[in-house]
């Protein structure tokens, strides 16, 4: 009775694991228009613009900064849509406010895991390998994200055409610079509005 028992349980555990590998590794998929794969290539990158300024709060600091990003995702058999950041800026040519200068040392490699299903679909966002540094007055702070940094949020386009947009809450852990940054992470948080492709849906 005993090894029956322990059979159960480890029936009920594999079928535990194999449904979460499935929500775990589903295929997710940007499209434009919905339905169609979007090209990855040079002509069809992933263009966003922050929505007013969008801001980096580290321990000794709050850089508001104009910000854009832009980038490609694909689809990836059995995986999340990922794909390499090939643009990313704050402030206007490095400077934000404050006179603080953000300079982005890798733009790294961005991942979105689809969430949620219906007229409007949310994915949520990862980014791995990305440095960005910010100096002001002889002081330079550096803050990098790992494979397990998650970012934010994606909205693709909804069934009313509403614009796709990338809801950035994060907190990007402290990687080199001066003590005076403190090892406390940076947060960024801001909006950033899709301009390219004019629709972009999330299918999961």
């Amino acid at each position: 009775m005993k090894y029956l028992k322990m059979l159960g349980l480890l029936l009920v555990a594999a079928a535990a694991f194999m449904a979460f590998a499935g929500s775990a590794f589903a295929v997710t998929t940007v499209t434009s228009p919905t339905g169609t794969a979007y090209g990855t290539g040079a002509a069809n990158p992933i263009v966003a613009e922050g929505e007013g300024h969008v801001t980096l709060d580290n321990p000794i600091a709050s850089i508001p900064c104009q910000s854009s990003v832009s980038g490609h995702l694909k689809e990836n058999a059995a995986s999340p849509a990922n794909g390499p950041i090939t643009g990313l800026s704050f402030g206007v040519e490095g400077v934000c406010t404050n006179s603080w200068h953000v300079t982005v040392v890798s733009g790294g490699e961005l991942e979105l895991v689809a969430d949620a299903t219906g007229a409007e679909k949310t994915g949520t966002l990862y980014s791995q390998g990305a440095t960005v540094e910010a100096t002001r007055f002889g002081v330079t702070c550096r803050y990098a994200t790992s494979t397990t940094t998650k970012i934010g949020t994606a909205t693709g386009t909804n069934t009313t055409g509403a614009t796709a947009t990338l809801d950035i809450v994060a907190s990007i852990p402290f990687h080199s610079g001066s003590f005076l940054c403190g090892e406390g992470a940076t947060t960024w948080t801001g909006s950033y509005k899709v301009t390219g492709p004019d629709s972009l849906w999330i299918d999961g």
